[in-house]
């Protein structure tokens, strides 16, 4: 994922905050590795990354940061800019919150919504490789309302009634096996269902 830092030449410098960042370090898609830029220009760029190492770029106005073994934290990213004509640019700050990876090779939802707009109504946990999945659904009452042993996602529904859930936080079970493997993985959390 790419993310731009805007610069502006004023004298004296203003400090410009841009948006957190929030990434979760997975190991199995590269995401731990995210670019950085700000607008183009021959201008000298001086970059300050807390926590993270620059792999690429120190010193242009892109840069690559390796956000891998990095603790679970929030940390700084800092820029500014010197023009050709000596000007100094103002220096832009983007706080970047690393997360661990969500149950590292899985994706599970946090939210979705069976409103059957053909956007977001089925609830699945995704990754690569998975060959079998169990997932098993369970109102706020402990009262188990969908199970599933064939890789099916959830489409808010109570299971053997029909009827459509209210919005409400579900808790989730699943069990899964990636290719290659032997044994089944386990997982529990929460999805919030949406209309």
């Amino acid at each position: 994922m790419k993310w731009i830092l805007n610069i502006l030449f004023f004298i004296p410098i203003i400090i410009f905050a841009q948006p957190t960042q929030n990434i979760e370090v997975c190991t199995s898609d590269n995401s731990y590795l995210q670019d950085y830029w700000v607008d183009d220009g021959n201008n000298q760029y001086f970059w300050n990354v807390e926590g993270g190492v620059i792999v690429s770029g120190n010193g242009t106005n892109q840069i690559t940061v390796n956000w891998l073994n990095v603790p679970y934290d929030q940390y700084l990213i800092n820029v500014y800019v010197i023009s050709d004509a000596g000007c100094l640019g103002n220096t832009v700050s983007l706080l970047v919150d690393i997360d661990e990876c969500s149950f590292d090779g899985i994706y599970v939802p946090n939210s979705f919504t069976p409103n059957q707009d053909g956007k977001n109504d089925i609830f699945i946990p995704k990754g690569e490789n998975i060959v079998e999945l169990e997932l098993f659904i369970f109102n706020r009452w402990g009262q188990q309302i969908y199970q599933s042993y064939s890789n099916q996602g959830w489409n808010g529904k109570y299971e053997g009634v029909g009827e459509m859930c209210q919005i409400d936080v579900y808790v989730w079970v699943i069990n899964y096996r990636f290719d290659g493997e032997n044994f089944m993985h386990d997982a529990i959390g929460h999805v919030v269902l949406i209309r």
